[in-house]
């Protein structure tokens, strides 16, 4: 809700006249917080009861994490990106000193000396497949519910560590109130450790394809930050990736230039893919040039191997699948 307020408070200095109301849609993704997100319909399970009250007219706008959508809108949808974006790194909170954690996890500190496995939260396969590249020692362990009842599982000491995506924590707490709770036990993992899902830490607004509501929602809009997210987002549909695979993306916009990088990565962490790929950003850039930035690294991709681990992927989800 949070997410929600701002867009209405943004609206109402934009357009004071407007008269707003809000309602609250809970989603499949938010009623079953007991299993992995794969296992419930991966790509949708946080918007498809929203866009349905789209399109039957019982909401005229749906407020989003752009992470949460899938690469393809409904017809009549539309989505719009709303700056600035949010942090998009991932965090690491840990029971523990950080630096306790971070030997672990085989990460960079002033000792040599590792302590045995830690358990890791997250019910994110692209998460876990990075953090298994980084230790083969750590046990993942799943991850359900809200930043609030993840933060009290760790506390409760189902986990030593868990893995937010750090815009989640940050709308829930300031730098100060963040620092005071957690003290020493925060991580801000480099994106080169850690590279984010596609379109994480973006807000987006999705409507039905109106000239009306589009011209509303246009002084929100964000154009650099939609390239950049259009680029991720298209690199992962192009690569035939959902939610259910570890594929990420980060598009960023400076002097200029769009740049995106792209990972493709099998579950035990061991087989990787990195690309990347530039292109000149001025003001006449279309969101068909950002598609095709994002086309062309994911077929750079695939010429490098990530098809063989999508393929690899697939295969075993679909083997788990049938012998549920």
């Amino acid at each position: 809700m949070r997410q929600t307020n701002w867009v209405v408070q943004r609206l109402s200095q934009q357009w004071p006249n407007l008269d707003l109301q809000i309602e609250q849609i809970h989603t499949t993704g938010d009623k079953i917080t007991n299993v992995p997100l794969a296992q419930i319909g991966g790509e949708g399970v946080f918007v498809t009861e929203i866009e349905r009250a789209l399109a039957e007219k019982r909401i005229d706008l749906a407020v989003h994490s752009l992470k949460d959508l899938p690469t393809v809108q409904p017809p009549g949808l539309r989505v719009v990106v709303v700056g600035p974006r949010e942090d998009v790194r991932d965090v690491l909170i840990s029971q523990h000193d950080i630096h306790i954690a971070m030997k672990s996890l085989s990460l960079k500190t002033s000792s040599d000396e590792k302590t045995p496995a830690t358990r890791v939260g997250t019910c994110s396969l692209r998460r876990t497949a990075q953090l298994l590249a980084l230790s083969q020692d750590v046990q993942i362990l799943p991850l359900r519910g809200n930043v609030d009842t993840r933060l009290h599982k760790l506390e409760a000491g189902d986990y030593d560590s868990i893995v937010l995506a750090a815009a989640g924590l940050r709308r829930l707490y300031a730098e100060d109130a963040l620092q005071e709770r957690f003290g020493d036990r925060v991580y801000y993992l480099p994106i080169e450790m850690m590279m984010p899902a596609p379109g994480q830490g973006a807000l987006a607004l999705e409507c039905r394809e109106d000239s009306e509501m589009l011209a509303l929602l246009a002084p929100l809009q964000d154009l650099s930050l939609q390239a950049a997210t259009v680029a991720e987002r298209t690199f992962m549909r192009i690569l035939g990736a959902g939610c259910y695979l570890p594929v990420a993306a980060h598009g960023t916009v400076v002097n200029e230039t769009l740049t995106l990088c792209g990972l493709v990565i099998s579950l035990d962490g061991q087989q990787q893919v990195r690309v990347e790929q530039s292109i000149t950003c001025t003001p006449t850039l279309t969101i068909e040039d950002a598609e095709y930035l994002g086309e062309a690294l994911a077929e750079q991709a695939m010429v490098q191997g990530a098809d063989e681990i999508i393929r690899a992927l697939i295969r075993a989800r679909e083997e788990k699948l049938s012998h549920v």
